[in-house]
């Protein structure tokens, strides 16, 4: 048995996985109608890692000491990015940036260095809701610790569906009255 297919399943689910990460980062509206469906993130989360699995599969069957290069390199890779996307890495990045832009330009106040930091790595936010983030988290620390879940996906809900309408036969809140 060769190589090619199983590195040619690794390469796949290697794709796979840039293309979520693009679709994902994009807004609804601008994604292409397919990636619009309910069952698109879904599918292709599942594709992309049944690729991976079968890719390394393969090798394991093909070349033990290849599958220990491919499974490693991955390991490597995956340790990385959890490194550099961690909170405390990107807090650091965003104070050495502070102290750096602070230096540059004294006259400006901590809060407008804040928006001009998140301004700068996303503009597609748009300045209302970076001004927002400013107003509400004026410290650097907070700031930073708001920023990285908003890049990571937070949207401020709790992952809290809505209730039931009060007409729709809900018990009512404690201390409604």
């Amino acid at each position: 048995m060769t190589l090619l297919p199983g590195v040619a399943l690794l390469l796949l689910g290697l794709f796979a996985m840039l293309v979520a990460a693009h679709f994902k980062g994009l807004r609804y509206f601008d994604r292409p109608t397919p990636a619009r469906n309910a069952y698109f993130d879904p599918l292709l989360d599942v594709l992309k890692w049944l690729f991976v699995a079968a890719g390394l599969l393969l090798l394991w069957r093909a070349s033990g000491p290849a599958f220990v290069a491919a499974a490693t390199a991955l390991l490597v890779l995956w340790s990385y990015r959890r490194f550099v996307r961690s909170r405390l890495f990107q807090h650091r990045l965003l104070m050495q940036d502070f102290a750096a832009l602070r230096r540059s330009r004294p006259e400006m106040s901590d809060r407008e260095i804040l928006y001009d930091l998140a301004y700068r790595k996303h503009a597609r936010w748009g300045p209302e809701l970076i001004e927002q983030m400013v107003n509400d988290y004026p410290t650097v620390e907070a700031f930073s610790r708001m920023m990285v879940r908003m890049e990571r996906g937070y949207r401020g809900l709790g992952g809290r569906r809505p209730g039931r309408m009060r007409s729709e036969g809900a018990p009512p809140r404690r201390g409604a009255g």
